[in-house]
C-alpha cells in the first residue's frame, strides 16, 4: 500500500463479534484505516480500533485520520496546549467538561504508559468538537424552534486542524476560533463580571416591607441598604452612603438599572424592578453564556454591513463595516406570534406598499370585526382582490409608507407603520410577526444611496403610487433575539425571555449528546 492511502479492511468474525458486544444499540460498523509513513515505521507504533460514538462526530473523525497520512498525530506538547485551552472554554460560557478534559487530563498524567490509541483518539475527537462549538456553536439553532431559518454553517475544522498540526500552530489556531467581534468580546467580559459576582456569594431576596407593593422617590423604606447594596454590586450606584429615603442619587442608579433592563424608566421599585434585581448572578451568568452560544451559531450569517433587529429588545440597528450608524426601536411579535429568527437579503424598498392580508389575520381578526361593523371594510380602506383582502396604500394602512422587502419563509419583512405612537410604548411586543421601524425612512435614505436622496423618497412618498425602489447593492438583513448583549459604551444589557427561546436552546444543549445508536471504529496511532 502507498503512503497516504486508506485501506479499509475486512477482520475476523471473533474480532467482529467481541466489538459488536460492545456497542450500545444497532449495528456496528468497524472502519480499519491504515497509514503507512515512508521509510521504517516508528518501532512499537501499531494500529489499534477504537469505538467511537456515532452521534459523536464519528464520520468527521474517521475522514480526518483518512486525510492525516502520518500516522501519530499528537505530540505530548501538542496534547497539552489542547488541554490548556479547552481547560479555559468556561470563558466562553462553555464547561471543560464538554470537550472530555477530564478524560484528557487523565491520560496526560498517564504519560506514555497510557492506551495511545484512545489517547490519540481522544484528542483527536475534543479538538474538532471545541473547533465546532467555537466557530458554529454546538447545536443547530433550529433544532430549538420551528419558525429559525439561520443556514448551519460546517466550518473545515478538520482541515484546519491537521494544518495547524503539520504547522506547528495549534494553540494559535485554537485561539483564534472564537468569535472576535466586539459584540462577542464584551459578552466575555460581562460573563467575567457576573461570575465574579456569583463566586462572591450573598445574594440574599430583596423586599419591601410587607403589604407594600412599591417604593416611590423621595419615600422611606427600611430595604433602603440592602436596596443600595445591591446597586453598588452591579455597577449602577457607586456608594451605598445614604439613610432610608429613596434619595435622588439613588433614583438615578435605579433608572439607569431600570434602562438596563427594559423596564419603564419612572425610578420606582416596583414588582417588575424588584424581580430584576433579585435575579442571581449565576442565572445571569447562564443567560449570557446562551447568547454567547447563539452568536457562535449566527456570526457567519452577521456580515460586518447589516440590517440587524433584536426581537428580544424590539430594537433594530443599520452596520457599516462593524460601525452602528443607526439605531432605532421596533415594534415586534406579541408571544403568542412571535418574530422569527432569520437572515435575508433585502433588495427592494416599496414606497406606498399595499397589504395584502394573511388569512390567519382576517380569519382571527378581521372577520370578527366585519361581523360587528359592516362597513369595517371600507373603513379601513380594504378590498377584495381575486380572492385576496387588500388593504390601500395611504395613511390608514397598516404597512405605513415604507416596506423593505426580503425573502423568507415566514412571510415577514420589515415597515413602516400607521400607529407611530406605540414606539413610546415599554411594551413594543404587539405585532403579528413582522417589524415595524420607528424610523424608516433614514433606513430607505441609507440604503438606497445618492440616486435616491431623502427629497426624492419623499416626493415619491407624496404622490401616493405604489413604487419599487430596487437597490443598487442588496443588504444582509439579521432577524436575531439576544436576551443579554453590552453596549459600546460597556453598558450591560438583559431582557425577558419574551419568547421563550433561551429556555428552548438550554434544553436543546442539555441534550446535545444523546446515547449513540451504534459504535464506529476507526484506527488511530498507538505504540
Amino acid at each position: 500500500m502507498s503512503f497516504g492511502t486508506v485501506g479499509i479492511l475486512s477482520i475476523s468474525n471473533m474480532l467482529q463479534t467481541k466489538i459488536m458486544r460492545q456497542a450500545v444499540q444497532g449495528v456496528c460498523l468497524i472502519l480499519l484505516l491504515f497509514f503507512h509513513a515512508p521509510g521504517t515505521a516508528r518501532a512499537g507504533c501499531v494500529v489499534s480500533p477504537v469505538g467511537v460514538p456515532s452521534g459523536d462526530g464519528a464520520a468527521e473523525v474517521a475522514a480526518f485520520y483518512r486525510n492525516w497520512g502520518e500516522g501519530c498525530i499528537w505530540t505530548d506538547r501538542a496534547a497539552s496546549d489542547l488541554y490548556d485551552v479547552l481547560s479555559r472554554s468556561d470563558l466562553h460560557g462553555v464547561g471543560p467538561e464538554s470537550f472530555e478534559t477530564p478524560e484528557i487530563s487523565g491520560q496526560l498524567k498517564a504519560g506514555r504508559g497510557t492506551d495511545l490509541a484512545a489517547r490519540d483518539l481522544l484528542l483527536t475527537r475534543a479538538a474538532l468538537r471545541y473547533a465546532r462549538a467555537m466557530q458554529a456553536g454546538r447545536v443547530d439553532l433550529a433544532d430549538s424552534g420551528q419558525d429559525i431559518a439561520i443556514p448551519r454553517w460546517e466550518p473545515p475544522v478538520a482541515t484546519g486542524l491537521a494544518a495547524a498540526l503539520k504547522q506547528d500552530r495549534l494553540s494559535e489556531w485554537l485561539r483564534a476560533l472564537p468569535p472576535s467581534t466586539p459584540e462577542y468580546l464584551r459578552l466575555k467580559q460581562a460573563l467575567a463580571f457576573h461570575r465574579n459576582l456569583a463566586a462572591r456569594g450573598d445574594w440574599p431576596a430583596l423586599a419591601l416591607e410587607e403589604g407594600r407593593r412599591s417604593l416611590k422617590p423621595g419615600e422611606t423604606s427600611e430595604a433602603m441598604a440592602a436596596l443600595r447594596g445591591r446597586l453598588v454590586a452591579l455597577g449602577d450606584l457607586r456608594a451605598r452612603i445614604g439613610g432610608d429615603r429613596l434619595d435622588p442619587q439613588t433614583v438615578e442608579a435605579v433608572i439607569r438599572f431600570q434602562s438596563r433592563h427594559g423596564l419603564e424608566r419612572d425610578g420606582v421599585i416596583g414588582p417588575k424592578t424588584l424581580a430584576a434585581l433579585n435575579v442571581t448572578p449565576e442565572e445571569r451568568v447562564r443567560q449570557i453564556a446562551l447568547n454567547m452560544e447563539r452568536i457562535r451559531i449566527m456570526a457567519h450569517a452577521m456580515p460586518h454591513t447589516r440590517v440587524e433587529v433584536n426581537a428580544a429588545a424590539a430594537t433594530a440597528a443599520l452596520f457599516e463595516d462593524g460601525e452602528q450608524v443607526l439605531r432605532m426601536r421596533t415594534v415586534v411579535g406579541t408571544p403568542k406570534t412571535p418574530t422569527p429568527i432569520l437572515s435575508g437579503l433585502i433588495a427592494t424598498v416599496v414606497v406606498n406598499p399595499p397589504w395584502v392580508v394573511p388569512r390567519s389575520i382576517y380569519v382571527g381578526e378581521i372577520a370578527p370585526a366585519i361581523a360587528r361593523d359592516p362597513d369595517y371594510l371600507e373603513k379601513h380602506d380594504m378590498f377584495w382582490r381575486e380572492g385576496q383582502l387588500v388593504q390601500r396604500p395611504g395613511p390608514r394602512n397598516s404597512l405605513g409608507r415604507l416596506k423593505f422587502e426580503f425573502a423568507s419563509p415566514f412571510a415577514v419583512y420589515l415597515h413602516d407603520t400607521n400607529a407611530p405612537s406605540l414606539f413610546a410604548s415599554g411594551n413594543r411586543f404587539r405585532s403579528h410577526g413582522c417589524i415595524r421601524l420607528e424610523k424608516p425612512l433614514d433606513l430607505a435614505v441609507r440604503l438606497l444611496g445618492s440616486e435616491w436622496p431623502r427629497e426624492r423618497i419623499e416626493a415619491a412618498i407624496a404622490a401616493g403610487e405604489t413604487a419599487r425602489l430596487p437597490m443598487s447593492r442588496s443588504m444582509p438583513v439579521v432577524v436575531a433575539y439576544w436576551t443579554a448583549f453590552v453596549e459600546e459604551d460597556g453598558t450591560v444589557e438583559f431582557r425577558d425571555d419574551i419568547y421563550g427561546r433561551d429556555a428552548a436552546l438550554a434544553a436543546l444543549l442539555r441534550d446535545e449528546a444523546p446515547a449513540p445508536s451504534r459504535t464506529d471504529t476507526v484506527s488511530a496511532c498507538g505504540a
